[in-house]
Protein backbone atom coordinates (compact mmCIF):
# COMPACT_ATOMS: atom_id res chain seq x y z
CA UNK A 1 0.00 0.00 0.00
CA UNK A 2 1.28 3.43 -0.90
CA UNK A 3 0.99 5.79 2.04
CA UNK A 4 -1.04 8.94 1.24
CA UNK A 5 1.11 10.99 3.63
CA UNK A 6 4.73 11.72 4.45
CA UNK A 7 6.84 14.08 6.50
CA UNK A 8 9.32 16.21 4.57
CA UNK A 9 11.59 17.97 7.08
CA UNK A 10 9.12 20.19 8.95
CA UNK A 11 6.04 19.63 6.73
CA UNK A 12 3.31 17.06 6.71
CA UNK A 13 2.41 16.28 3.08
CA UNK A 14 -0.92 14.59 2.41
CA UNK A 15 -1.79 13.23 -1.03
CA UNK A 16 -5.36 13.85 -2.14
CA UNK A 17 -6.64 12.46 -5.44
CA UNK A 18 -7.64 15.24 -7.87
CA UNK A 19 -10.20 13.04 -9.60
CA UNK A 20 -12.67 10.31 -8.73
CA UNK A 21 -15.47 8.61 -10.63
CA UNK A 22 -19.18 9.22 -10.57
CA UNK A 23 -21.29 6.30 -9.45
CA UNK A 24 -24.82 5.48 -10.48
CA UNK A 25 -26.48 2.70 -8.49
CA UNK A 26 -28.97 2.27 -11.35
CA UNK A 27 -26.33 1.67 -14.06
CA UNK A 28 -23.19 -0.42 -13.82
CA UNK A 29 -21.73 1.14 -16.99
CA UNK A 30 -21.89 4.78 -15.81
CA UNK A 31 -18.62 5.78 -14.13
CA UNK A 32 -17.28 8.98 -15.74
CA UNK A 33 -14.36 10.84 -14.21
CA UNK A 34 -15.15 13.85 -12.01
CA UNK A 35 -13.20 16.39 -9.98
CA UNK A 36 -12.72 15.30 -6.38
CA UNK A 37 -11.97 18.77 -4.97
CA UNK A 38 -13.66 22.18 -5.22
CA UNK A 39 -12.63 25.60 -3.93
CA UNK A 40 -15.29 27.37 -1.88
CA UNK A 41 -15.24 31.08 -1.09
CA UNK A 42 -17.70 32.53 1.42
CA UNK A 43 -15.68 35.52 2.65
CA UNK A 44 -12.10 36.35 3.60
CA UNK A 45 -12.39 34.30 6.81
CA UNK A 46 -14.20 31.29 5.35
CA UNK A 47 -12.65 29.87 2.20
CA UNK A 48 -10.58 26.92 1.15
CA UNK A 49 -10.87 23.43 -0.30
CA UNK A 50 -13.59 20.80 0.12
CA UNK A 51 -14.44 17.43 -1.39
CA UNK A 52 -17.16 17.20 -4.04
CA UNK A 53 -20.08 14.87 -3.40
CA UNK A 54 -21.49 13.24 -6.53
CA UNK A 55 -25.24 13.90 -6.87
CA UNK A 56 -25.48 13.40 -10.64
CA UNK A 57 -27.27 10.07 -10.25
CA UNK A 58 -30.15 11.95 -8.59
CA UNK A 59 -30.21 14.64 -11.28
CA UNK A 60 -28.97 17.27 -8.80
CA UNK A 61 -25.95 19.57 -8.67
CA UNK A 62 -22.95 18.19 -6.82
CA UNK A 63 -22.71 18.99 -3.13
CA UNK A 64 -19.57 19.46 -1.06
CA UNK A 65 -18.18 18.65 2.35
CA UNK A 66 -16.90 21.04 4.99
CA UNK A 67 -13.43 22.43 4.36
CA UNK A 68 -10.55 20.01 4.64
CA UNK A 69 -8.15 22.92 4.03
CA UNK A 70 -8.89 26.50 5.08
CA UNK A 71 -7.04 29.29 3.34
CA UNK A 72 -8.65 32.26 5.14
CA UNK A 73 -7.32 34.69 2.57
CA UNK A 74 -8.49 37.45 0.29
CA UNK A 75 -10.51 36.64 -2.82
CA UNK A 76 -7.50 37.25 -5.09
CA UNK A 77 -5.40 34.76 -3.12
CA UNK A 78 -8.24 32.20 -3.28
CA UNK A 79 -8.63 32.69 -7.06
CA UNK A 80 -4.87 32.22 -7.54
CA UNK A 81 -4.92 28.99 -5.51
CA UNK A 82 -7.82 27.56 -7.56
CA UNK A 83 -6.10 28.53 -10.80
CA UNK A 84 -2.77 26.99 -9.69
CA UNK A 85 -4.53 23.77 -8.62
CA UNK A 86 -6.72 23.74 -11.76
CA UNK A 87 -9.92 23.26 -9.76
CA UNK A 88 -13.39 24.80 -9.95
CA UNK A 89 -14.31 27.59 -7.58
CA UNK A 90 -17.70 28.22 -6.00
CA UNK A 91 -18.70 31.52 -4.43
CA UNK A 92 -21.46 31.60 -1.83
Amino acid sequence: MIKPYKIDKENLIITIPRFTTRNNPYSEEYHPKMDNIIGIYEDEYNNGLAYRIDMDYKGKDDQYTDYFFKLNGEKEEFNEMCKDLEIDAMYT
